[in-house]
């Protein structure tokens, strides 16, 4: 599969979840937002159509090639894709109602592809082009059981950096995402609230949804090896690759979850 055809079919596994979560928004058919970190797009089009939208929805991301993906294949012309850094918005002060990012705002170093060592100065600038009264909306994938049956082998790779990236042993203890609430505050938000939604994952599984949950494998603990033993390591191989005669995703009565956490807060 190529990039893009693993960012479509993985928007597709996750989007009874994804639409749960932006029906909870308060976003009104008439304001104007922006989905900051937009990837391909297909969010955004979710967005536009699920909250019945009749303003220009804004769609920013960093890759000059997802926007352009992005742009080819929007749903709708009122949807304007750019491309641009969180780090540095070009828009104007008190330009959106409303803003949304998903499993963006992640804090942590460079090299592990975060926008920022620190969360205090994308809020500003996220915090700049609201208006007062406006919406900041955060998800985040927060967590997840994916290996039926095997508690405690999941638990030694979850214990992994690799599964924690982009958090690291020696970071700030409040730039761990979980800690996006005491970000909110200390950006001066207002009215802050937190939920957590859960996907379910239940066998029969489609191929389509067994790629998209070796994905969720292959993002969390394919680099687990040097940090757990050889039979965890056998184990988790023959578990998790779709080769295998043992693959946990064939078995008709698989279940598993995962969980996104949504922050939000008012701008003051």
């Amino acid at each position: 599969m190529s990039e893009f055809d693993i960012y479509e079919n993985l928007t597709r596994f996750r989007e009874p979840l994804i639409r749960r979560i932006i029906e909870s928004l308060v976003i009104s058919p008439d304001s104007k937002g922006i989905d900051v970190g937009c990837g391909i797009g297909r969010i955004t089009n979710l967005l536009y159509s699920e909250k019945n939208l009749n303003k220009d929805l804004i769609g920013l991301d960093l890759s000059y090639d997802k926007i352009q993906y992005a742009k080819k294949y929007s749903k709708y012309t009122n949807i304007k894709f750019v491309q641009g850094d969180v780090n540095k918005l070009n828009f104007k002060s008190n330009s959106f109602d409303w803003i949304w990012s998903m499993d963006t705002i992640w804090i942590g170093p460079k090299e592990s592809g975060c926008p920022a060592e620190k969360p205090d100065k994308i809020l500003n600038e996220l915090n700049k082009i609201l208006i007062p009264g406006g919406k900041l909306y955060l998800a985040f994938w927060s967590s997840q059981k994916l290996l039926p049956g095997y508690p405690l082998l999941e638990a030694r790779l979850n214990s992994t950096i690799s599964a924690n990236t982009p958090y690291l042993n020696d970071m700030n203890p409040n730039n761990h995402i979980l800690c996006v609430k005491k970000w909110l505050k200390d950006a001066n938000f207002k009215d802050i609230k937190v939920k957590s939604f859960v996907g379910d994952i239940a066998g029969s599984l489609s191929e389509n949804d067994k790629k998209a949950v070796s994905t969720f494998f292959e993002m969390l603990w394919n680099n687990s090896e040097r940090e757990v033993s050889k039979k965890d390591w056998d184990k988790f191989n023959e578990l998790c690759s779709s080769e295998s005669d043992k693959f946990i995703l064939n078995d008709p009565n698989y279940y598993g979850f995962y969980i996104y956490t949504l922050f939000n807060g008012t701008k003051i």
